[in-house]
């Protein structure tokens, strides 16, 4: 008796599990490799592609329902710009600085789709979001002229390094995205994002570039994430 209920319990089961992921709730991890960039005092762009750098990090991300998720990272990467590229070159300013970055993403998926039907069937799907948050990162510029000594004096205004510079910045990622179902349980996505931090300080000058302006940087990569459990 006790076997034929134990079989009857294995029939079942996948049965039970299939109506519990059809309802598109579930816990993914996983990582980003991708780029960074920046725009500010030392970009003629608003992205200088010259300039790109390496960017990576690590996601969780929880599907509350189709339609949102809500997304904590760590990323990291480096930005720098030179005048070299722009119509500026005379004034040979460059920097670099390594960016350390956390936040809280809000995703909504505009045209969501079940990965797995009320039968238990996967389905392969593609679904486009968008996402908005917070953030708090971490910069440590290095700001440098390196053009004739004797024309110094003729640009810059304040020696560098600029004493006096935030390094800590609150920010508001804002962006979009694609991901994809590999398979039931693993998923690859592109993600592209902006990043205002409402400061002039983040390439290390300020009186010496554009205090009027503010410095932006960026984020896009592949995402690779695996599902860790719950109702997807």
């Amino acid at each position: 008796m006790n076997y034929r209920f134990f079989l009857f319990l294995m029939v079942l089961s996948p049965f039970g599990l299939s109506a519990q992921l059809a309802r598109g709730r579930f816990t993914e991890a996983g990582f980003m490799f991708g780029t960074a960039n920046y725009s500010g005092d030392v970009a003629e762009r608003n992205i200088e592609w010259k300039e790109t750098r390496l960017g990576y990090g690590f996601l969780v991300r929880h599907h509350f329902t189709p339609y949102f998720a809500l997304r904590a990272h760590i990323y990291t990467g480096t930005i720098s710009g030179d005048d070299a590229n722009t119509n500026k070159a005379t004034r040979s300013y460059r920097f670099s600085a390594a960016i350390f970055e956390g936040g809280l993403i809000g995703e909504w998926t505009p045209f969501p789709k079940y990965k797995i039907t009320k039968t238990g069937i996967f389905v392969p799907r593609v679904q486009p979001y968008i996402f908005a948050g917070v953030g708090y990162t971490n910069a440590q510029p290095r700001a440098e002229y390196y053009g004739p000594e004797d024309r110094r004096n003729e640009f810059l205004k304040i020696p560098l390094p600029e004493e006096g510079l935030r390094t800590r910045f609150l920010l508001a990622p804002f962006g979009a995205g694609l991901r994809a179902d590999v398979n039931e349980y693993f998923l690859i996505g592109f993600d592209g994002g902006f990043r205002p931090v409402f400061s002039d300080d983040l390439d290390g000058m300020k009186i010496n570039g554009n205090p009027a302006k503010d410095d932006w940087y960026y984020f896009f990569g592949l995402t690779f994430s695996v599902i860790l459990g719950g109702n997807h």
